[in-house]
């Protein structure tokens, strides 16, 4: 019977360093955060008067959405579109969050949000392409919402998008009768 040597030994337990550098975002004990950096975190939250806004895509965002008990669409991938408006009141930028479910059942406000910015025309085909819509501007309705569980609580809605402007097929003709490209 051969006997086998087994020189190895379980190494004691040592909990894991964190070896992340320090520009990696996350933030290590001691670290100190310059008051730039901080900016107004005190900011409260700024409830804007109900009405049309001009937005600005500014960012955007995917996770997994997992349904609660209470949920009308099971789970699917969510993306989370920030939108940047003018407070009328202070001039001052607000960012709106408006969540896409990516489900059969809200196919209609994907598109939606499609045709406010000007990357698909209703009756055509709607393609996913979520590269270079940053920046991208369009139009929406505002509205306010309360929590459910604390009616107190009001929110900024984003009630509808206004599908862009879409140029005149047919321009009207220039003085004189001439139209453009016709002889």
């Amino acid at each position: 019977m051969n006997q086998y040597q087994n020189s190895y030994s379980q190494p004691a337990y040592a909990p894991a360093q964190n070896t992340a550098p320090a520009d990696s975002g996350e933030l290590l004990d001691g670290a100190v955060i310059s008051a730039e950096q901080l900016g107004d975190y005190d900011n409260s939250y700024v409830l804007l008067p109900e009405g049309d806004y001009k937005f600005t895509v500014v960012d955007i965002s995917s996770s997994r959405y997992q349904p609660g008990p209470k949920a009308k669409i099971g789970p699917c991938k969510k993306v989370t579109v920030t939108l940047r408006v003018q407070d009328p009141n202070t001039g001052a930028n607000v960012d709106l969050y408006h969540n896409l479910f990516m489900s059969n059942k809200t196919l209609g406000m994907i598109a939606q949000f499609f045709d406010s910015i000007g990357a698909h025309k209703k009756g055509e085909p709607l393609s996913l392409n979520w590269n270079g819509l940053i920046g991208k501007t369009g139009t929406l309705a505002l509205n306010h919402r309360a929590n459910q569980d604390d009616p107190t609580k009001v929110y900024n809605n984003i009630k509808k998008l206004y599908p862009q402007e879409q140029p005149a097929q047919n321009p009207a003709p220039a003085q004189g009768g001439w139209t453009p490209g016709r002889w």
